[in-house]
């Protein structure tokens, strides 16, 4: 399987060096001094450099790059791509152990098994690594052979040594650590320790009670489910030893219509609450606090309020402010004003301009519509589902936020803003007991709310019986690579319920391989062939929903090809469906999910609660979907009894699924023209339902007298200097060096995967090379 790797090039200097350095191997005995250091300098590069970084990779990847052990999976030798990944794999040979003159060249049609080779300053064969091959002096042969590119392209490459130069730098640095750095790798492999828990089920705990406790090995944690016990409100606690502690809240907003409730609800909620009556508390609190993160979402079913910190009293504090704001927010009118919308004068002192229609969401839903990708995509999940809550925009749609009312608001806070209909959610190292009864002090003047109270509960979309088709329209966009070529079209199927999650797995590998990598089916029919410039927006899995779904089609094609690719997609899913995917993959597929699993990084706890809220909000177990490994088992289980488990499920879900929408996009030159004029009778509506225009002119006036008002921040909790812990925080590095080039280590608990950087110098490529750079880059990263 190949790495997942991210390469990313930089030019350091532009003053060229002059000076030559000798590309040789170094003796294996000699091959890396580890010092530690307690401080590190670094010098910087006088020549112009390339700065590479391969990360998320396992270690026996990594050790495969070390020991440069590739195969050349390219038989076109005129494809410029081809030639140039070729001399990434082969360009760099290394120095022959045993004659110390030639190189070893690989024999690319070698018996898979083979083990000897033959060095022409040594007549008996002998074995070597199985990276290595047959030494036979290849440097020479290398600069005598000449390699032609496609005249199309208008490259003019002549000096290829130039790049094979600028690869031995790489061999000089990787190649050489292929024994000793190895066992140093080994040591980096450092899993954080998961930590221990009294608790136990049933345990009763600051008004909660212990539902359930799972060790998740895969991410080093520990999953505590807990309900409440006066609310019945859902809490997840991660207990996991990691500074940077997150905390969250979400409610079930199921919207009934197109004002965008629930966004607008989102916005002026943190207008102020009965605590802390202070706008906009978030961008106050950023001289006050030591927040990594602050933010709310409103997504098509949920809202959801999050922040992280690594501080423990500013996690509190920020705790009072998020739950204040939630559950007893001020929800004034001139702040729904404000974040909504309001009919005001263009010019607020002048009651004899224009009345125009003003508002926070109102404008930004205004530029989201503008977006033809948003209108897109939001057209096509209104009509995939026409009967469920996902008819309507949550975010809301300019058209319909004016029928919002300051009332309508306060009643949907009421319904869906009870902890009855939340979920909690805690990360972190911080005591768990703490912030339960922190959580308990508000939590505890609530009773329970019944289901249908909450009126939140969705239901399922009834499958049809045939396919439908819808046809959209958008804006011309400012950018347009072919004038003949600006229609979308792309086929969108309802899957199952996000409740089943093993069924969601199997979707999502399914949907996974139909379109994620170049040698994807529908990559290899629709995106190769030319037909457009790129797959149509929100072609992939989509799991945001109740019901999943899966949407495949492309942008910037023809109005005639529009049927042609409506058939591709359906003769992909027969001819998949008939042969399968390729095991080689599925099995990539595989070690990205494996490599998911193990990569964490600072935002770790915050993109564990973004990927669970769509399943959990639907009462779905979150630590269940939490357990990736014991899936992933269950899969290569069920895939070794039924090999035909992946097309059985193409079969099923879109061969036999008639809940299928044809959706086509054309530009209307017409179409913000027509906007505007929507716009401009929706304002004259309002204006003539206002009994009392004087007042659109005194409210106006009046909010941006509150607007220009001094806040009293001081009823906004904050940090002294004593609340900061003076340490520093010190990474330990281990310095060391190969050759003539310093390496440095860091040990870090990284879950078993080594993180790898370095940087070449690139004096030996010439300048009429450079501008090949970034080309060079992305081939190599593929």
């Amino acid at each position: 399987m190949a790495p997942i790797t991210r390469l990313s090039l930089k030019r350091e200097n532009n003053n060229i060096s002059n000076s030559t350095d000798e590309i040789e191997g170094n003796n294996d005995k000699k091959l890396l001094e580890i010092k530690k250091q307690k401080t590190i300098t670094t010098k910087k590069s006088k020549s112009p450099s390339l700065r590479i970084q391969l990360s998320a990779m396992t270690i026996p990847v990594l050790k495969n790059i070390l020991r440069f052990n590739h195969q050349n999976p390219f038989g076109n030798k005129s494809d410029l791509l081809s030639r140039i990944i070729y001399m990434v794999g082969h360009g760099i040979y290394p120095r022959c152990p045993k004659c110390t003159r030639g190189r070893l060249k690989p024999r690319l049609h070698r018996r898979k098994n083979q083990s000897k080779y033959y060095c022409p300053g040594f007549p008996n064969s002998f074995r070597a690594p199985a990276s290595y091959h047959q030494c036979d002096h290849v440097i020479d042969e290398c600069k005598k052979e000449k390699f032609r590119f496609p005249s199309n392209l208008n490259l003019k490459i002549n000096n290829l040594i130039s790049v094979m130069n600028l690869l031995r730098l790489c061999h000089r640095i990787i190649n050489p650590t292929r024994f000793s750095l190895n066992r140093q790798l080994q040591k980096l492999s450092i899993a954080p320790k998961t930590p221990l828990t009294s608790l136990s089920v049933g345990q009763e705990l600051n008004g909660y009670i212990v539902k359930e406790i799972t060790p998740i090995p895969e991410f080093r944690l520990t999953a505590i489910k807990l309900q409440h016990k006066l609310t019945g409100c859902q809490h997840l606690h991660i207990d996991r030893e990691h500074k940077n502690n997150v905390w969250s809240v979400a409610f079930q907003t199921t919207p009934k219509d197109d004002t965008g409730v629930a966004h607008i609800l989102e916005h002026t909620a943190l207008c102020g609450s009965e605590k802390f009556p202070c706008r906009d508390p978030f961008f106050k609190m950023t001289n006050r606090s030591m927040a990594t993160f602050m933010n709310a979402f409103t997504a098509s079913d949920w809202t959801m309020y999050a922040f992280s910190t690594q501080n423990q009293k500013d996690y509190f504090n920020l705790m009072s402010i998020y739950l204040d704001a939630v559950l007893h927010p001020k929800l004034d009118e001139y702040d729904f004003m404000q974040e909504g919308w309001r009919l005001e004068h263009e010019k607020i002192d002048d009651p004899t301009s224009p009345i125009v229609i003003k508002g926070v969401v109102f404008n930004e839903m205004k530029g989201v519509f503008s977006n033809s990708h948003q209108v897109y995509a939001r057209q096509v999940q209104n009509n995939l589902m026409p009967t469920s809550t996902y008819q309507y925009e949550s975010g809301g749609d300019p058209e319909k936020i004016p029928i919002l009312t300051w009332n309508a608001l306060r009643e949907f806070h009421t319904t869906h803003y009870h902890p009855s209909n939340g979920r909690f959610f805690t990360y972190g190292s911080f005591p768990l007991s703490d912030t339960l009864a922190f959580l308990n002090d508000y939590l505890h003047h609530y009773e329970q709310q019944k289901a249908e109270a909450i009126s939140s509960k969705l239901i399922e979309e009834s499958h049809w019986n045939k396919s439908r088709s819808v046809n959209i329209t958008c804006s011309p966009q400012s950018f347009v690579v072919d004038p003949n070529k600006t229609t979308t079209v792309s086929v969108s199927y309802l899957l199952g319920s996000i409740r089943n999650t093993w069924e969601t797995f199997l979707l999502n590998i399914v949907c996974s391989l139909l379109v994620e990598s170049e040698n994807s089916p529908f990559y290899k029919k629709l995106i190769i062939p030319n037909i457009g410039n790129s797959y149509s927006p929100d072609t992939g899995f989509g799991r945001h929903t109740l019901n999943t779904t899966f949407h495949v089609g492309l942008q910037d094609i023809s109005k005639n090809d529009v049927d042609r690719v409506v058939k591709i997609i359906d003769e992909t899913f027969q001819e998949v469906a008939r042969k399968g995917f390729e095991q080689s993959q599925i099995d990539a597929l595989l070690h990205q999910f494996e490599l998911g699993i193990k990569h964490q990084d600072e935002n770790f706890g915050l993109k564990i609660i973004l990927g669970l809220i769509y399943s959990w909000i639907h009462d779905t177990d979150p630590i269940d979907s939490l357990q990736i490994t014991k899936y992933l088992e269950k899969f290569n289980d069920e895939m070794t009894k039924n090999p035909r488990l992946l097309q059985d499920i193409v079969e099923k879900y879109f061969l036999k699924n008639n809940h299928k929408l044809i959706a086509t996009m054309n530009i209307d030159e017409e179409y913000s023209e027509k906007k505007k004029q929507k716009e401009s009778q929706l304002c004259q509506q309002l204006i003539s339902q206002c009994k009392d225009k004087q007042l659109i002119y005194e409210k106006g006036l009046e909010l941006q007298k509150r607007q220009s008002a001094p806040q009293n921040v001081d009823v906004l909790p904050t940090l002294s200097i004593t609340d900061i812990d003076k340490k520093a925080i010190r990474v330990p590095i281990i310095q060391g060096q190969i050759g003539n080039t310093y390496v440095q280590l860091c040990e870090q608990p990284t879950n078993g995967i080594i993180y790898f950087r370095c940087l070449l110098n690139t004096f030996e490529l010439p300048n009429e090379l450079k501008s090949y750079l970034p080309l060079f880059i992305n081939i190599l990263t593929k």
